[in-house]
């Protein structure tokens, strides 16, 4: 006989897995049509003719990076005619700040977000909600087409969510080869009130790492300037600056500039070197969790040791970080689980490049129930303010990816649910800046962000995406998913470098064990950094004249190593 207990938490069970689906977005994508017999008295439908669009209204018309932002599309109902279906066509064009290979520009581009397929009836209006989730910070304007009636525009504005020098950062160094460059671009955005003055740099200098050279920077190269708006009676400056370096030696620095407003700083945020080298090495680390609750590890303590091992054994040149850094990031007390992981990044030699997760965007450490939350305000002021950016190093491109937040994670299997969820995947955005902007397939490539875009099984979770790709999307991007796998087979990427399951896989583009282990592209899952205790480990990926040698996994504990 099954108690009562038992059958309300079931109950329960079973409303959370219908309602707590979490949002998805690919540029923008359809939530919900929502049926409408009472209407706004503002809207005027006796103009229009059935499936014109009526009202548009946005959560939020100054949305910050990274951040999900809820739009209404309201139509006009056929009270008096036929069912039929009306296509919603939604485009972006905007201006706004991109990063790659070093440079700081600001680029304009128009991008077609999705098509919205609406079912008109007899009711007076239909309402359909779409999210946005912002990938480029600048200004939009979003143009909506449906119906008879000529498109129509909204302007939006999305910002940064940190006052602070933008580019370069500890999560996003600049690496400057002065044998090909000596100019250092700098990136600054800060808030200020519609009617003061426009931001003022007073100083900005170099000291390294080690604290005995500092350096100030007077000899500017370029600048660019723009703003945004930030709200009512608020603006943004963004500030792009550059500045001749061929008389800083050569060495890593921190960088601190000081405006009249406020002082900003980076520790290890540039590198300058003579010449790129020919044969190199890097270091893929991931799922590091500071802060995880309910087991007996110190992630930071063990990164410790890794960086420790890092700094004498292998030396990389540069360490990419890919996603799930910290377990949460709401700081108890005085405790804040992004300045301990600041506080071990300083003591890596190397210059070290991350992309955000799903668990940088928790607020509180969950065990199985993850709510969606979108929040990396504390990602962007204590490690990158940044989400995607590319940069290049001895002839290779590298491409970091914010690959989304939670999306879909219930599974209906022996176990009931998984807690390994799947996410929202890239955006249309994004994959238009892959391919016209960050790639470069004149050079081999390698990409690098949290989730995998490939698997050897499907996901069957609720609300999962299905697509007909042989590959398996279990645990993986969500959406655009066939687009970036695509993209890899035909823009000489090499290696897809990804974390989130905690296990070690390679696959090719199949989701199949590859025959050779060079069968490029190479889809890789890499085993939490961390987690392991005395076999904490990560990929060492070796480069030699612009082509992988080999990509490991390798354990790094001193006993590892001096056995082999």
């Amino acid at each position: 006989m099954i108690s009562k207990k038992t059958v309300l938490i079931r109950i329960f069970v079973l409303f959370l897995l219908l309602n707590f689906t979490l949002y998805h977005v690919t540029g923008i994508e359809p939530q919900k049509t929502i049926l409408g017999n009472t209407i706004n008295k503002e809207l005027h439908t006796g103009e229009n003719s059935p499936g014109d669009i009526v009202d548009i209204s946005f959560s939020n018309l100054y949305p910050t990076l990274g951040k999900p932002i809820e739009i209404l599309i309201t139509l006009k109902g056929n009270p008096f005619g036929d069912s039929f279906d009306e296509m919603i066509n939604i485009s972006d064009d905007y201006e706004g700040l991109i990063v790659k290979s070093h440079r700081v520009e600001w680029k304009s581009a128009s991008v077609s977000l999705n098509q919205v397929l609406v079912k008109i009836g007899r009711l007076p209006i239909y309402i359909k909600k779409i999210h946005w989730y912002p990938v480029v910070v600048g200004n939009h304007t979003l143009r909506f087409k449906a119906g008879s009636f000529p498109s129509q525009t909204k302007n939006i504005t999305v910002g940064f969510d940190t006052e602070n020098i933008i580019f370069p950062s500890i999560g996003c160094p600049s690496i400057i080869n002065k044998g090909e460059s000596e100019e250092l671009f700098i990136a600054i955005s800060e808030e200020r009130h519609s009617s003061d003055d426009t931001i003022d740099i007073q100083q900005t200098k170099l000291e390294s790492i080690d604290g005995v050279s500092t350096y100030i920077l007077d000899d500017q190269s370029d600048m660019f300037y723009s703003w945004i708006h930030a709200g009512e009676d608020k603006v943004e400056d963004e500030l792009i600056i550059s500045y001749n370096i061929g008389s800083i030696p050569y060495g890593f620095y921190n960088i601190s500039i000081t405006t009249l407003k406020d002082n900003y700083t980076w520790p290890h945020a540039v590198k300058i070197i003579d010449a790129e080298p020919v044969e190199y090495t890097f270091v893929h680390l991931t799922d590091i969790h500071i802060g995880k609750r309910f087991n007996l590890i110190n992630e930071k303590e063990e990164l410790i040791s890794v960086i420790k091992y890092l700094n004498e054994e292998i030396e990389p040149d540069f360490v990419v970080m890919s996603g799930d850094l910290v377990d949460w990031y709401k700081i108890i007390g005085s405790h804040n689980f992004f300045k301990d992981l600041q506080d071990v990044i300083v003591t890596c030699n190397s210059p070290i490049f991350t992309t955000p997760g799903n668990h940088e965007r928790y607020k509180y450490g969950i065990l199985h129930f993850y709510f969606p939350f979108y929040n990396l305000s504390h990602y962007h002021s204590y490690l990158n303010p940044l989400n995607d950016y590319a940069f290049e190093y001895g002839n290779m491109n590298f491409i970091l990816l914010d690959s989304g937040y939670d999306w879909s994670r219930w599974e209906i299997q022996i176990k009931i649910w998984t807690i390994s969820p799947e996410c929202s995947g890239l955006t249309n955005n994004q994959i238009y800046l892959l391919e016209n902007e960050w790639g470069n397939n004149e050079m081999n490539q390698s990409l690098i962000m949290h989730h995998p875009a490939v698997n050897d099984k499907d996901d069957t979770g609720f609300s999962f995406v299905p697509d007909d790709h042989p590959s398996g999307n279990n645990e993986c991007i969500s959406f655009n998913r066939i687009e970036l796998i695509d993209y890899c087979l035909a823009n000489n990427v090499s290696l897809v470098l990804t974390g989130h399951t905690h296990s070690n896989k390679i696959f090719n583009y199949l989701g199949e064990e590859p025959n050779d282990p060079f069968e490029w592209p190479i889809f890789i899952q890499t085993d939490s950094t961390t987690l392991n205790g005395l076999n904490n480990g990560g990929r060492v990926i070796r480069i030699k004249n612009g082509g992988i040698e080999s990509y490991d996994y390798v354990l790094f504990t001193y006993n590892n190593f001096f056995l082999t």
